[in-house]
C-alpha cells in the first residue's frame, strides 16, 4: 500500500506512543506500542506479523550507519565521563565554577552561556554544558527539569543558526541540493545566512531562556517543580525516574589522586577540537585548496573554501571522532599523570556504559517509531493538506507549522528537514514567494517539532545530561516552546504579507515578554501538572 494512502492514520504510531509516555511514564514500553502499531497496521492488520515487522523496523534502525555511530558517540562519552568521575575532574571544575557563583540566578545563566558558547555540536554541547553546571545547579537547588529545559532551548537551536558547526553541512547541502535542481543560480551558504533572520522559533526560544532566567518568570509545570526544588531543595520529584543514572558515587577517585580541574578540560578541549578538525577533514579540505587564497590575502576566498569543507563533511564521522578523542585524552591522564592504574579505569568505563545504557535504548526506539511514520506517509500526508490551502502569502507560516508536525510525530528535526525541502522550496519557487523566509520555516519549524517531541533524539540527551525525568522534561518544556511557537507562527504570517524579518523580530521579543509574564501570573501550576501544589510543599502565596 502506497505510504500516501493512510492519510490521518500515519499519525496513529507516534500520537498513541506519545499519549503512553506522558500517561504511563514508562517510555521504552510506550515507544515500542506505538512501532507494533505501525507496524501492524503496514502488514495489513496482523499483530503477529506486526510484532515481527516491529522488530526489524527496530535492528534497521540500529544498524543503520548514522545511527550507529551516535550510539557509539554516546557510548564513548559515557565512557569518556566515567574516567572523568575517576579522576576527579569534574568536582574539581565545578568547585572552581562555584566559587564564582553567588546566585540561583548566575548559575542558570551560566549554564545558558555554556550551552551557546559550545556551538559546534549540539550533542557535544549538551553533555558538556549539562555534565559541568549540573553539580552546580543541583547545588543552588534549581530543578533538573529546569536544567534540561535550559540545555534544550541553547544547545540545539545555537548549533542550527552557527555558521561553524556539525549542521552547517546538512543545512547548506539541503540548500544547495534544491537550487541545483531548480537552476536557481544563488550561493547556497548565502542564502542560510539570509535565512537566519527568519529562523524566528530558534531566535524566541534562545531569548526566551534569559527571559525567564532575569526575570524569574515560570510557568506550568515548571512553576511548581522550581518551587518543590527551591522551598525543599528537592531537585528531582520524589517518584521521578532520571533518564540516566548519575554514577559518581559509584566511581571512586583513589586516594592517591589529586583531583585537577583540567583533568575534566583536557578532553573536552580534545573533544571539541577534533569536532572542528573532523569536519573540515572530511569534507575534504586540503592545504593546496586553502593556501593559495590564504597567500594572497583573500579571506573572502579562504572562508568561502573551509564553508564548502563544512558543507561536505561528514558530522556523524566527526562527532565519532571527538567523542574517541575526548576518551583517549582522558584515558592518557589517568594511566601516564594520575597513575591510576588500568582496573579502575577499566571499572570506571563499564560505569560510564551503564551510565547511557538507557538513552540508547530510548534512542533506538525513538529512531525506529519515526522510520514506522515516515513509511506511513506522515510527510507527505502533512504536506498535502498544506499545499491545499497554500498562497505565497502565507506559505511561510503553513510551511512553518507542517515543520512542526511532521517532526513532532518522527522526533527528528533534521528527517523532517529531508522531508520538506524537496517540497517546499519548488513550491515557494514556483510561488514566487521569498526562499529566505520560506527555508528558515523549514529549518526553524523542524526545530519547534523537535522541541516539544518526547521522541526526539535532542530532547532526550537533555534528558540524560540533565539527568531528569524525561517525561518532566517533556512536561515542564512544553509550555515555553509553545509560546515561543506560537509568537513565530504569527512572525511568519506578518513576513508573508512583506512585514521585514527584523522589526517582525522586535516586535516578537516584546510579545515574548508580554507573554511569559502573563503565564508567570496566570497559568495555574495545579491544573496543568502532576507536580505537588504549593499546599502540598507548604509555600505561603504571600
Amino acid at each position: 500500500m502506497p505510504a500516501e494512502s493512510y492519510g490521518l492514520i500515519s499519525l496513529l504510531p507516534a500520537l498513541v506512543a506519545i499519549g503512553l509516555t506522558l500517561a504511563t511514564r514508562q517510555v521504552l514500553l510506550s515507544l515500542f506500542a506505538g512501532i507494533w502499531l505501525g507496524a501492524t497496521i503496514l502488514v495489513g492488520y496482523n499483530p503477529v506479523s506486526g510484532a515481527a515487522r516491529a522488530l526489524e523496523f527496530v535492528v534497521s534502525n540500529v544498524t543503520a550507519t548514522w545511527n550507529m555511530k551516535l550510539l557509539l558517540f554516546t557510548f564513548l562519552v559515557g565512557a569518556m565521563l566515567g574516567m572523568i568521575f575517576l579522576s576527579g575532574g569534574m568536582s574539581a571544575l565545578a568547585t572552581r565554577i562555584a566559587d564564582r557563583i553567588r546566585t540561583r540566578r548566575q548559575a542558570e545563566l551560566g549554564t545558558g552561556v555554556l550551552g551557546m558558547l559550545i556551538f559546534v555540536d549540539s550533542y557535544a554541547s549538551t553533555m558538556i554544558t549539562g555534565s559541568v553546571m549540573r553539580p552546580i545547579t543541583d547545588q543552588f537547588d534549581i530543578s533538573r527539569e529546569k536544567l534540561a529545559y535550559i540545555l534544550d532551548s541553547t544547545t540545539s537551536p545555537t548549533a542550527s543558526v552557527a555558521v561553524v558547526s556539525t549542521w552547517l553541512g546538512f543545512e547548506v547541502g539541503l540548500i544547495r541540493d534544491q537550487f541545483e535542481s531548480l537552476g536557481i543560480e544563488a550561493d547556497p551558504f548565502v542564502m542560510f545566512l539570509q535565512s537566519i533572520p527568519f529562523r524566528f522559533y530558534s531566535l524566541l526560544a534562545m531569548a526566551l531562556v534569559f527571559v525567564v532566567i532575569l526575570a524569574d518568570w515560570n510557568f506550568g509545570p515548571m512553576q511548581a517543580a522550581e518551587r518543590r526544588a527551591e522551598h525543599t531543595g528537592e531537585v528531582l520529584r520524589d517518584d521521578a525516574d532520571p533518564l540516566i543514572e548519575t554514577r559518581e558515587q559509584d566511581i571512586v577517585t583513589p586516594d592517591h589522586v589529586d583531583p585537577r580541574w583540567w583533568y575534566f578540560a583536557a578532553p573536552i578541549v580534545a573533544l571539541v577540537a577534533m569536532t572542528g578538525f573532523s569536519l573540515l577533514y572530511t569534507g575534504g579540505l586540503t592545504w593546496g585548496a586553502l593556501a593559495g587564497p590564504l597567500t594572497d590575502g583573500n579571506l573572502s576566498a579562504a572562508s568561502t573554501v573551509i564553508v564548502d569543507a563544512i558543507s561536505n563533511a561528514s558530522t556523524a564521522d566527526a562527532i565519532l571522532w571527538a567523542s574517541f578523542s575526548g576518551a583517549a585524552t582522558i584515558l592518557a591522564i589517568l594511566v601516564g599523570h594520575a597513575r591510576t592504574g588500568l582496573e579502575p579505569v577499566s571499572d570506571a568505563i563499564f560505569e560510564g556504559f551503564k551510565m547511557v545504557m538507557f538513552p540508547v535504548a530510548v534512542l533506538s526506539l525513538a529512531w525506529s517509531i519515526g522510520a514506522v511514520s515516515q513509511e506511513m506517509g506522515v510527510g507527505p500526508f502533512v504536506v498535502g493538506i498544506a499545499e491545499g490551502i497554500i498562497t505565497p502569502a502565507v506559505l511561510p507560516a503553513i510551511v512553518f507549522v507542517s515543520a512542526a508536525v511532521i517532526s513532532f510525530s518522527i522526533g527528528t528535526s533534521w528527517g523532517t528537514m529531508g522531508i520538506l525541502f524537496p517540497v517546499a522550496v519548488p513550491l515557494a519557487h514556483s510561488l514566487g514567494a521569498p526562499l529566505p523566509s520560506a527555508i528558515g520555516a523549514i529549518l526553524t519549524g523542524s526545530l519547534f517539532g523537535d522541541h516539544c517531541s518526547p521522541i526526539s533524539d535532542t530532547t532526550v540527551l537533555s534528558s540524560m545530561f540533565a539527568a531528569s525525568d524525561h517525561v518532566d522534561h517533556v512536561n515542564t518544556q512544553i509550555p515555553y516552546a509553545l509560546l515561543a511557537g506560537a509568537i513565530a507562527t504569527l512572525l511568519f504570517l506578518a513576513s508573508g504579507f512583506g512585514v521585514p524579518a527584523l522589526p517582525a523580530l522586535l516586535v516578537g521579543f516584546a510579545g515574548l515578554v508580554g507573554g511569559a509574564y502573563l503565564l508567570s501570573e496566570h497559568f495555574d501550576v495545579g491544573r496543568f501538572t502532576v507536580y505537588d501544589t504549593d499546599a502540598d510543599l507548604g509555600v505561603s502565596e504571600d
